[in-house]
């Protein structure tokens, strides 16, 4: 069948219930999702959730595919703080095993920052402690979803802001990656325009041939290598929409999910309409993940 295999979605709040994020999914046109499982701005651990069940058992029905959850953004695996990143690996883990309990798929983390002691030892800490998460997820039972690392914007000692670093994290720790269209763009790949978007795609799939698991659909509120993070809706940033559409066509298959600024229900649905025509139009055989 031809068409649009790319699956369209965006991140939306659970506090409303999880059924209640099924039925704005829905309105909106998703076809892939992403939440949060606990507050992103503290370390509390994952509440449990009475309606755990409701997300597992409802995203078929709902045709979404992936689930996607954002871990925490306190999370540093790469860190100098031998007991931030021991915290930041039970953190993970509890994520990652609360993720698999609500059905998600994998669970998007950053790459973390190496403190000033270079990218070469944040690298191995980083490796080191997505391996130690996977396998103490393991050992608290159950099915844990898959982590992603997503490139950064650069700014300061982050690592992973280039695909040659994030590649070469992906081949070290044996994971797969999440791309960040408006990281990518401030860290300095020029999606300025439909060519240069081409060309992105292609240094993508040199550096990380088959390691990309979800893009990041946002624009960028900032400029070309500023290596300020910021997202703007989709047309309304500074990556045209010619660019995203070359993006798509470079990326068949690979599912999208936004984290783009809420507007009302309706501009959300215009938005996730407008990018599913750039990604093809009617939607033909879904990607995987």
């Amino acid at each position: 069948m031809s068409g649009r295999s790319n699956s369209i979605g965006r991140h939306l709040p659970t506090s409303g219930g999880l059924k209640r994020t099924l039925e704005r999914a829905a309105q909106l046109g998703c076809e892939a999702l992403q939440i949060f499982v606990s507050n992103p701005q503290g370390w509390a651990p994952p509440p449990e959730r009475p309606d755990a069940g409701v997300l597992a058992r409802g995203k078929l029905g709902a045709g979404l595919c992936p689930v996607v959850a954002h871990a925490k953004y306190l999370i540093n695996l790469s860190s100098p703080d031998g007991e931030l990143r021991e915290r930041s690996v039970r953190a993970l883990a509890a994520e990652l095993v609360a993720a698999g309990r609500l059905g998600a798929d994998l669970v998007v983390v950053h790459a973390g920052s190496h403190g000033g002691e270079g990218e070469e030892r944040g690298m191995e800490r980083l490796a080191r402690g997505l391996d130690a998460a996977r396998g103490l997820a393991a050992s608290l039972g159950g099915r844990a979803a898959e982590p992603v690392v997503e490139n950064s914007c650069g700014a300061g000692t982050q690592l992973c802001s280039s695909f040659a670093a994030l590649g070469r994290l992906a081949r070290l720790a044996g994971v797969r990656v999440c791309v960040d269209t408006a990281h990518a763009f401030v860290a300095g790949y020029d999606l300025s325009t439909p060519e240069g978007a081409a060309g992105v795609a292609g240094e993508l799939g040199e550096h990380l041939d088959g390691r990309v698991a979800l893009l990041h659909l946002n624009d960028a509120r900032n400029g070309l290598g500023s290596r300020r993070d910021g997202h703007a809706k989709v047309g309304e940033g500074r990556i045209p929409p010619g660019s995203f559409a070359a993006l798509f066509a470079a990326l068949p298959g690979l599912p999208a999910v936004m984290e783009t600024p809420y507007g009302t229900p309706e501009e959300d649905a215009r938005e996730i309409e407008r990018v599913k025509e750039l990604a093809g139009g009617l939607r033909g055989s879904p990607g995987g993940i």
